[in-house]
Parts: structure tokens; C-alpha cells; sequence
């Protein structure tokens, strides 16, 4: 009799109208999680300002971020896949969304550092079950869409990112008022959060054939091999990523001492800020275009070569950022985005299909995990900006080869390894 019910609530759940409600409130959560995510990267110099912060801290707030949300993410997916449950997902949203939009009752660098660090483990929290979630779902409608339901899930994050970035420039001109409006988005975030849980609690955590794979020998260690060169690409292009969250506050800095010379410090880092926030829109943009794009076009199996490729394709342009003018400068931001994230999607979808048992744990490991080591991003762009004294185009020029050696890590990879996995999982 039980067995009957939960055949019958399972048949019903993996309908397809089901799945794509269940696809679209996940995907709908990652817009509203990642636009709260992105609000406080191009307000860092306002922010400065704001709570008396030295430049270190600036930097180092940035990369506080970065790690906490990326260390909260492989813990949070280990007890979602132990419980086997998606709570998670639903509570990374509730707690970014209450800490993030209230980042404006921050006036020292104690508080400010304890509101976005809590904040940013919620972003942390709710990203591997979201898109291991979204992985399952995309296999129930069509074997082979894995890799497409995620690009959808990305582009959804990035539009969220772009509306973030929107709305940072709008609190960078209105100062209080902004902070002070920015508390009211809560009310819909928790909503959102709410009916993520009621949607998505039964999905399952596992490739629905988990049980039926078998390895050969030797091959357990060649995955993880392959998760292990995936780390690391990830790691140094998120590292870019970072750095560059940060690049973008001083160049738009820059360009504002230039544009309004006889302006005070608070008054150049508002301006700074709405340059910073319409440069890291169209990065974001960027990005959304580089993830749809190829992870619609490169197939399952064959991401070897885009990986080392567009990389390596991509960095010369960053390296030209530091003399660009503003207008030049965005539309090299649109590039970078496309650089260094347009593999990600494929990234998680071959992850996950690496490790179909733990496709959560694939997910922290290539989300999470790479993101604690890019905390050093923003860190490492003040040193060489500071200590260093590099300079912007120099320091440009470092991160645009850093994120040539991602690409050339991928090198690695093996190529019979992966057009395995994806055979695999279409059976």
C-alpha cells in the first residue's frame, strides 16, 4: 500500500508540466538569490567611505565573501545528500536575503563584515542543491539536456546579477535613501524562499540509474583525477572573476578623479560606484551570454577543447583593460564575462555526471570549493596595485594570464573519459 502511494506521488512529480513548474521556481530563486548576491561588490568604495575602511579591508571584504559562501557550500551538500533533503536551497535564500538587503545598518567594519559574511553563506547554502536540482529535473524531461537546463539556471543567476548591479547604482546616487529602500526587498525574497521548499523538497539527489553504473577498475580515480583538473580551472577562474569584482571599483575610481577633479572622496567613490556597478552589469551580461551560448552548442562528452579554448582565446582582451577608455572598457567587460564563465554550466553538468551519486557534492566542489580559493582574487589585485605598485594595466595583464593557465590546465582532461560519462547517462 505504501509502496503504491509513493509510486503514485513519484509518477505525478516527474510528469512533465510538474518538472517544468519545479524548473522554473528553482531557476526564478536563482535570479533572486544572485541579485542580492551582487549588490555589494560595486558599492565596496562607497562602502568605504560609509564604515572607514582601509583599502586591505576593502579588498578583504570581497574575499571574505568569496570564501565564506564558497566554504558553506560543499558542507551544506554533504548533509542535503546525507539527509537527503533540499531544505537547504530554500534556507540559503531566506538567510542572503535577510542579511544582504540589510547590509545598509552596517556603519563599521565589525558589522559590515558580520551582516555580508552570514549573507554570503546563504548564497553559499542555497547554489549546490539548487544546481544539482536542476540537473535532475532537466534528465527527467530529456536525457540529454543536462548541460542545457543548467546554462538556463546560469543565465537565470546572471540576469539576477545584472539586476543587483542595477540596483547598486541606483543606492550609489541615492546614498541613505537607497540603503534604506533596499530593506523591503526581504518581504518577496522570503515568499520566493517558501515556495522553493514546497516545490522542490521531493526531487531526488541521485542520477535516477545511480545504482545500475558500474565502474571499471581504475576508473573511480581517473574521476576523481577529472574533478580534481576541473577544481582547479574553476578555482583560477573565479580567481579571475574576483580580482576583477575588484579592478572594476579602482579603474571606475580612476576614470571619476579624471572626470571630476575637484571632487571629494565620498563624492568621486559614488561616481566611482556608478561606473563600477554599469561595468560589472555588462560582465554579467557577459557572462550569461558565454554559459547559454556554449552550453547549448558543446555537446556532452565533448567539452574538452572549449575548456582549453576559450580561455585562451579570451584573456588578451582582459590585458587590455587597464587603458581602456569607459566606453571601450565595457565592452571589453561583456568579453571577460564570456572568458572566464562561459564554461561553467558545462562544468557542473560534466561534474555531476562524473559523480552521479553525489551530484550535490559535484556542485559545492566545482561552485564552493573554487570560490574559497578565489577570495585571494581581490586580495592578490590590491597587492599588486599597492604593494606592488603594478599599476591597473599591469595588474590586468597578470589576471588575463592567469586565466590562460585555467585553460591550458584542461589539457588534462581525458577526452575517451568524457564522452563515457555522457553515454552513461543517456542510456
Amino acid at each position: 500500500m505504501i509502496q503504491a502511494v509513493a509510486e503514485q506521488v513519484e509518477s505525478e512529480q516527474s510528469r512533465p508540466n510538474a518538472v517544468l513548474a519545479r524548473l522554473a521556481m528553482i531557476i526564478s530563486s536563482h535570479t533572486v538569490v544572485d541579485l542580492f548576491a551582487a549588490i555589494v561588490a560595486p558599492l565596496i568604495g562607497v562602502l568605504q567611505i560609509r564604515c572607514d575602511l582601509t583599502a586591505n579591508q576593502a579588498a578583504g571584504l570581497i574575499g571574505i565573501g568569496s570564501l565564506s559562501s564558497g566554504l558553506s557550500q560543499p558542507i551544506s551538500a554533504w548533509l542535503s545528500d546525507r539527509l537527503d533533503s533540499r531544505l537547504f536551497g530554500a534556507m540559503g535564500l531566506a538567510i542572503a536575503a535577510i542579511c544582504l538587503s540589510s547590509i545598509g545598518y552596517a556603519d563599521n567594519f565589525s558589522t559590515l563584515v558580520v551582516i555580508f559574511v552570514i549573507g554570503m553563506i546563504g548564497v553559499g547554502i542555497f547554489h549546490p542543491i539548487a544546481a544539482s536540482t536542476v540537473g535532475q529535473l532537466s534528465e527527467q524531461l530529456n536525457k540529454r539536456k543536462r548541460s542545457i537546463g543548467i546554462s538556463i539556471f546560469f543565465v537565470a543567476g546572471m540576469l539576477g546579477g545584472i539586476l543587483g548591479s542595477l540596483i547598486s547604482r541606483t543606492i550609489a546616487v541615492k546614498g541613505d535613501a537607497g540603503f534604506d529602500a533596499l530593506r523591503f526587498a526581504v518581504v518577496p525574497a522570503l515568499v520566493f524562499a517558501g515556495a522553493l521548499h514546497l516545490m522542490i523538497r521531493r526531487v531526488p539527489h541521485r542520477h535516477h540509474q545511480h545504482h545500475l553504473i558500474r565502474f571499471e577498475d581504475g576508473e573511480v580515480s581517473k574521476r576523481w583525477w577529472m574533478i580534481a583538473v576541473l577544481y582547479v580551472a574553476s578555482s583560477l577562474r573565479f580567481t579571475v572573476n574576483m580580482a576583477l569584482l575588484y579592478l572594476f571599483v579602482r579603474w571606475a575610481e580612476a576614470h571619476a578623479v579624471i572626470a571630476f577633479p575637484t571632487y571629494q572622496a565620498d563624492q568621486i567613490a559614488a561616481q566611482g560606484g556608478k561606473i563600477a556597478a554599469t561595468a560589472n552589469a555588462l560582465l554579467v551580461l557577459g557572462m550569461a551570454i558565454g554559459g547559454l551560448v556554449a552550453g547549448t552548442l558543446v555537446r556532452q562528452g565533448r567539452e574538452k577543447w572549449p575548456q582549453v579554448v576559450i580561455p585562451l582565446i579570451f584573456a588578451p582582451l582582459i590585458a587590455l583593460f587597464g587603458k581602456a577608455s569607459l566606453g571601450m572598457g565595457y565592452a571589453l567587460a561583456v568579453c571577460a564575462g564570456i572568458a572566464f564563465a562561459a564554461m561553467i554550466p558545462a562544468t557542473l553538468s560534466l561534474a555531476q555526471r562524473l559523480l552521479p551519486h553525489r551530484t550535490s557534492l559535484a556542485s559545492a566542489i566545482m561552485l564552493g570549493g573554487a570560490w574559497m580559493v578565489a577570495a585571494a582574487g581581490p586580495l592578490l589585485a590590491e597587492y599588486c596595485l599597492g604593494t606592488l605598485n603594478l599599476g591597473l594595466p599591469r595588474t590586468f595583464g597578470l589576471t588575463a594570464a592567469l586565466l590562460g593557465v585555467s585553460g591550458l590546465v584542461c589539457l588534462l582532461l581525458d577526452g575517451k573519459l568524457l564522452r563515457k560519462t555522457a553515454e552513461v547517462t543517456s542510456d
